[in-house]
């Protein structure tokens, strides 16, 4: 008696039913990200969640060792400060569905139904350097809305996932039109 063994954790790795039917009432709803994480996106995020761990477990073992004081509430606070915002590094990004766009800054999310898209276009124009507030020529693409606002997305050349990597860019732009066209 065979039967398909399952691995030991097989809920993070679902597999779709084969006998299910596709056809056109297939819906995207997971959402996917538009570029995935580059090279240097991953070494800050990974330098930083491992420095983030190690600071963190001294900075616990100390106060733990110690009186509490006004400077362990500070290392508290601080500490807390740096996992929200490592947390939130890990998700920033352009995310597509059959629903809409899903763009998560490092302080909001946004979601526009693709009703509401007017237009999009990759254009030339200063763009933040590796995601920081440093202004830099750079292609990116932005999204116009019905109302007239425009939206910035995260597929921009300078970014921590495509800096210095023209053809990856260039394939994100390209998955970033086929996503908008079929729309």
């Amino acid at each position: 008696m065979t039967r398909d063994r399952r691995p030991v954790f097989w809920f993070l790795w679902p597999r779709p039913d084969p006998s299910a039917p596709v056809d056109d009432d297939y819906v995207q709803v997971r959402p996917l990200r538009i570029p995935r994480r580059g090279p240097f996106r991953w070494a800050l995020l990974l330098i930083g969640t491992v420095a983030l761990g190690a600071t963190t477990g001294s900075a616990v073992l100390a106060a733990l060792a110690a009186p509490l004081t006004p400077g362990a509430f500070l290392g508290a606070a601080i500490s807390a400060s740096a996992l929200v915002l490592i947390l939130r590094g890990w998700v920033v990004g352009t995310h597509v569905n059959d629903a809409g766009v899903t763009v998560d800054t490092l302080w909001r999310r946004r979601f526009v139904p693709w009703p509401a898209i007017a237009s999009t276009a990759c254009v030339e124009r200063t763009g933040p350097w590796l995601g920081l507030p440093l202004p830099v020529p750079a292609r990116r693409v932005i999204l116009t809305l019905d109302d007239g606002e425009t939206l910035p997305t995260h597929i921009y050349s300078t970014s921590p996932d495509l800096f210095l990597r023209p053809e990856a860019f260039d394939m994100a732009c390209q998955q970033w039109e086929n996503w908008a066209s079929g729309r």
